[in-house]
């Protein structure tokens, strides 16, 4: 059996860690030894992962003695700040008992990862050019420091022949792939029909899911529903996801005396039961990779409606599965147009549903499978 290793600094509610769950649930354990491991214990993915025939291994764990304490905070120091990462590498990663490594995030877990012995893979869920968060958060010095860390891999997976087009040309690697995320439609469809405490308005609701973070663009999303209701249309938002730009948020959603019609729900364990419930799916993110929650709104057969980055596009095929936008003055647009075309809402129904049937999980899966036993 292959002994793998996945690497993730948290088991919290993006994206990747989904993705990365998703996975793991379906794994093929007869053939493959997993361990994950995360920098963190906790999150709130952690109880998906229990029953999971993995090994689980955790460096930082929480404590209400106060010298753990401590002793936790000096760590996440010595891990982040402190310690030369290939120091930090020797220390918490296993250097041994491990066939092939997987960094299944950008940033910190990728240079980690980076160190370590015999065959490497790193994941990369997001259009780095567009965005390239890993430099803003000064984890590398500069894009030449972070290409030399990506050259340090056997294997770059990406989620979206667009964030592939870009490590190719942009990071100039020739060891790239890309596997799209996988969809657990059966699930989707089970939790979606689960009960929930979760109300919604009689109005025209629209729904968009990701974290509270610049890059998600709801500080554009917000305003286009002030117009709209201004304009009279009766819509409310729904905002499912946490982040660090919460404060923020909801002072525009003050500002714009919106507070009753656009709710941030923070995070949901199972968001299904409320998407079920909406009728437009909104991504007006600045930049995205796969998206995986526009692919899962499509299983619903959810409208969606999309600023036109690079994974949205690649989901939706140009157009062909939902709408796309260049800027958001065209987004705010689009999205009065679908409210006053219950006929266009139906059709785009249909269409998101054909195009969800592309993100089978056996086909991600057979596709990891390949690149491991390479």
């Amino acid at each position: 059996m292959k002994r793998i290793l996945f690497f993730i600094e948290s088991l919290g509610g993006g994206g990747a860690e989904r993705v990365l769950v998703t996975i793991l649930k379906h794994f093929d354990y007869e053939k493959y030894n997993v361990t994950l491991m995360t920098l963190v214990d906790g999150g709130v993915l952690k109880e998906e992962i229990m029953g999971i025939p993995i090994h689980y291994e955790t460096i930082i764990r929480p404590s209400t003695k106060p010298w753990l304490i401590l002793w936790n905070k000096i760590k996440y120091k010595l891990i982040y700040q402190w310690l030369p990462v290939k120091i930090v590498n020797n220390w918490i990663v296993p250097q041994s008992d491990v066939d092939i490594y997987v960094a299944f995030t950008e940033g910190f877990a990728t240079k980690l990862i980076s160190y370590s012995p015999r065959k490497k893979l790193a994941w990369v869920h997001i259009d780095l050019k567009s965005y390239p968060w890993t430099l803003h958060a000064r984890i590398y010095r500069n894009l030449q420091d972070e290409i030399k860390t990506y050259y340090k891999y056997n294997r770059v997976i990406c989620v979206s022949k667009s964030v592939e087009e870009v490590m190719r040309d942009f990071y100039m690697l020739s060891n790239t792939s890309t596997i799209y995320n996988p969809i657990d439609v059966e699930e989707i469809c089970r939790k979606a029909e689960s009960p929930t405490d979760l109300m919604v308005s009689s109005a025209y609701n629209i729904v968009s899911v990701g974290r509270l973070v610049r890059q998600k663009g709801y500080d554009k999303l917000i305003p286009i529903v002030a117009k709209l209701r201004q304009e009279g249309y009766n819509n409310n938002l729904y905002i499912i996801g946490e982040g660090s730009e919460r404060n923020n948020l909801e002072q525009l959603i003050s500002d714009y005396n919106l507070c009753g019609n656009v709710n941030l729900l923070g995070f949901i364990k199972n968001p299904f039961t409320l998407l079920k419930k909406m009728d437009l799916f909104v991504c007006s993110s600045r930049a995205e990779g796969f998206s995986l929650v526009i692919a899962e709104a499509m299983t619903l057969g959810l409208p969606v409606v999309s600023m036109d980055c690079a994974g949205p596009n690649e989901l939706l095929d140009g157009g062909k599965y939902g709408l796309l936008c260049s800027d958001y003055e065209q987004l705010y647009k689009e999205v009065k147009r679908i409210m006053s075309s219950p006929k266009l809402c139906k059709a785009l129904s249909w269409r998101a549903k054909e195009g969800s049937l592309r993100f089978q999980i056996n086909d991600s899966l057979n596709a990891i499978y390949r690149e491991l036993d390479v």
